[in-house]
């Protein structure tokens, strides 16, 4: 199978797990991997009394002339077994199927001014009956592969545009991500501009779709996948270390698939987030108004977004307890010449866990949850979420806003009740070690529409990174 990436990197972190020297005291602490590779910075490790881990040798490369070049790279194995697949729908395998990831990048600094990044990515699935998946198989492409210029950079002051393919995760990650629970992750073609200017954070984007083929260096865009956008942020004081942004965004898709029609469409949202946290408490809260055209036919969606947390610091194993509300708006009537169908436009898969059942399109979620931290190295997470439908005329989606179950005669809102098991290991700083187990139990709304059946979804991966 076409992994190289993969089988190198695989290689490549047995060779670099020699213990590492104890860090100098004048040296910063290690920063954490970032999801989004190309926001490291390893400058710090031009002090060679601050290079403690057997990897920064390809961390910090120096060019001369203050050039500098880094290299990293994501090495991801996962095992996945369904028992019912698609409620029932798609065929079983008894054994599971195993998936793999490989990542590659190569970051250059060629002066305070100007930055390149490239990134390669390799993937594939075995032991799936059904074939790979759309996002399971690329055998190599260009993930990324951007030019940064900061024409001005004063204090907290800075500008920068960034051109080219590159990932793109904005806010909470829950509309826009480069939805790394996926195999393959989601890449665009474009301009951003960032920036922040006296206090206020500025972010514009020009943008096309990068959807996976399944062949070598062959993933391109095109002209009618589109998403734009303009987002304005700012700390504030009106709620705890608060926090607030205001945003559009312009998505175009050449054919969307709803439950009463598929067409071609354009669609604008209007949205606002609140988050920040203090005392132990931590908020997040959105809420937007799409509108649009799609086929002949005009689009009114909306949705609310509540996540709220409270820590126990002081307690032991440090108790997290969570509630997660959601709405997303659903179809009110499929002949009336309005699509009242909410889109998620790039949802993570955070939305129904990793297994990624159940998506924000027409769709009512509570999700109590229970966080618990037995080591530093340990994370345990138990939590139950409660899927209904908001319409009853509309049908129900997953995470890419694909239409699962058409609506038929049922007049049942709740579509399950999903209930979740999550551990996760870091015992180095490389290496994480998920473990995820769900058992989601068919409502009313999938019984009537059968196949319904409830499914059991367990998956466990095992990713390095350096």
């Amino acid at each position: 199978m076409p992994v190289t990436i993969a089988r190198a990197l695989c290689v490549a972190s047995m060779l670099a797990s020699a213990p590492a020297v104890a860090n100098a005291g004048a040296c910063p602490g290690r920063p954490a991997f970032p999801n989004m590779r190309y926001e490291e910075d390893w400058r710090f490790l031009a002090d060679p009394a601050c290079r403690t881990d057997p990897w920064d040798g390809a961390k910090y490369v120096d060019l001369g002339h203050g050039r500098t070049l880094s290299f990293g790279g994501d090495l991801r194995l996962r095992y996945e077994r369904f028992s019912d697949p698609g409620f029932g729908r798609d065929p079983v395998d008894r054994s599971g199927y195993l998936l793999n990831r490989g990542l590659l990048h190569g970051h250059l600094r060629w002066n305070p001014r100007v930055e390149a990044f490239a990134q390669l990515e390799s993937s594939d699935v075995n032991g799936r009956r059904a074939g790979p998946r759309a996002n399971d198989r690329d055998p190599i492409d260009l993930n990324q592969f951007f030019v940064q210029w900061t024409p001005h950079e004063h204090g907290a002051d800075h500008l920068t545009v960034r051109a080219g393919r590159q990932e793109v995760e904005l806010g909470s990650a829950q509309f826009t991500s480069a939805r790394d629970g996926l195999n393959d992750r989601l890449s665009f073609d474009g301009v951003r501009v960032i920036g922040e200017i006296s206090g206020w954070r500025l972010h514009g984007m020009h943008t096309r779709v990068i959807p996976t083929r399944r062949g070598a260096f062959d993933d391109g865009s095109n002209r009618s996948d589109t998403l734009s956008g303009i987002f304005v942020a700012r700390a504030h004081t009106l709620l705890p270390d608060g926090n607030a942004v205001v945003y559009v965004n312009h998505r175009r898709r050449p054919n969307t698939q709803y439950a009463s029609l598929n067409q071609s469409e354009e669609r604008i949202t209007f949205g606002t987030r609140w988050w920040g946290g203090a005392g132990g408490w931590d908020y997040n809260f959105e809420a937007g108004r799409q509108t649009g055209s799609i086929g002949g036919g005009t689009i009114d969606a909306w949705y609310v977004s509540a996540d709220n947390g409270l820590t126990f610091a002081g307690a032991p194993w440090q108790p997290r307890a969570g509630l997660r509300f959601n709405i997303g708006s659903g179809d009110r009537s499929p002949n009336d010449g309005t699509l009242n169908t909410f889109s998620p436009l790039f949802a993570s898969t955070a939305y129904s866990g990793l297994a990624g059942l159940v998506g924000p399109s027409n769709s009512v979620a509570l999700a109590p949850s229970a966080t618990l931290r037995p080591h530093e190295d340990h994370s345990l997470t138990l939590g139950v979420v409660g899927f209904w439908r908001h319409s009853t005329q509309d049908g129900s989606y997953n995470i890419f806003s694909e239409v699962q179950r058409l609506p038929g005669s049922s007049d049942a809102r709740h579509v399950g009740t999903q209930s979740t098991l999550q551990h996760v290991w870091t015992p180095t700083r490389h290496v994480t070690v998920v473990t995820l187990l769900v058992w989601f139990e068919a409502g009313p709304f999938l019984r009537e529409t059968p196949p319904g059946r409830s499914t059991s979804y367990f998956t466990t991966w095992w990713a390095y990174r350096f």
